[in-house]
């Protein structure tokens, strides 16, 4: 084996016991192994002790991402994959990496992986989470992160040197994600009050957030392939565009006006339910009284 493929993973973690023994032994056969903890109170460290090359202890922040592109440097190999602790490869992965990497020549710096997404027991086939493709294997210098929530990276050379793979036929990234939907509206919150947000009020509109909730409406929703999972998923995706939005105004120093700018989806009469028809009544109502 030469150096050109020898490639170094890098795993991020934060109390992950429940399924670090997974991530790791998926990704045993690469060259070397970090594990970069952020002050985990569980087995966590004796768990990665098993399986790393090396354990980096690190302080807790409140978003990976931001320190990704810090311990790209601690890998020696040319080549880095990521893997997140909650997240595994097949047991054929070894042979598509490195058949990724002895291929890439000059051209190419960077693969985006498609990732399956498990939520609620159930493995998303459409509606914005597959094929989800994630650029975690890339050559060392030429990905960097910024310090926010589920934004994809940079790559530094330009986005004409990623290849992204196609499915069915190739490498996958499986991520096992939610127990359920209360472990996902969880998890969406903390990510919304953890991320940052623009402080400048000038350029705040909360009529982009809605606008991306409305978005979230449509691409989330497929029935046809991931059935009523997709149509909840997709509620509580636009919930979270508007939830940022109000998280966003919050923050701001002063607050800007706060736009009445919630409008009803258009209905029909037949359709409108007697809660809706009230609601109506009493906008009409007010927009007389002004």
């Amino acid at each position: 084996m030469t150096d050109a493929v020898r490639i170094s993973c890098i795993v991020h973690t934060r109390d992950s016991e429940a399924t670090l023994e997974r991530a790791l032994a998926s990704v045993a056969w690469v060259d070397e192994l970090i594990v970069v903890d952020m002050e985990s109170r569980d087995a966590t460290r004796e768990i990665a002790g098993r399986h790393a090359t090396r354990v980096i202890r690190t302080p807790i922040v409140p978003r990976v991402d931001g320190i990704r592109s810090r311990y790209l440097e601690e890998a020696s190999h040319e080549w880095i994959l990521v893997l997140d602790s909650d997240e595994f490869l097949a047991r054929d992965a070894e042979e598509n990496v490195r058949s990724l990497v002895a291929e890439a020549g000059d051209e190419i710096d960077a693969y985006a992986i498609p990732r399956f997404n498990t939520i609620a027991g159930q493995t998303m086939l459409s509606s914005g989470w597959y094929p989800d493709h994630q650029l975690r294997l890339f050559r060392r210098g030429t990905v960097r992160w910024s310090d926010t929530t589920h934004v994809a990276p940079e790559i530094r050379t330009g986005r004409h040197r990623c290849h992204k793979l196609q499915p069915p036929g190739c490498l996958h990234i499986h991520h096992p994600s939610y127990d359920d939907l209360s472990h996902f509206l969880r998890k969406q919150l903390a990510y919304a009050l953890d991320d940052r947000y623009d402080p400048d009020p000038s350029a705040f509109r909360f009529e982009d957030h809605l606008s991306r909730a409305y978005e979230q409406l449509e691409r989330r929703r497929d029935p046809e392939q991931d059935g009523d999972l997709s149509r909840a998923l997709s509620l509580i995706m636009a919930w979270d565009a508007v939830v940022r939005g109000l998280i966003h105004w919050d923050r701001l120093e002063p607050r800007p006006p706060l736009p009445d700018a919630v409008v009803l989806p258009p209905v029909t009469r037949r359709r409108r339910g007697g809660w809706l028809r009230r609601l109506l009544r009493r906008r009409r109502a007010r927009a007389r009284a002004r």
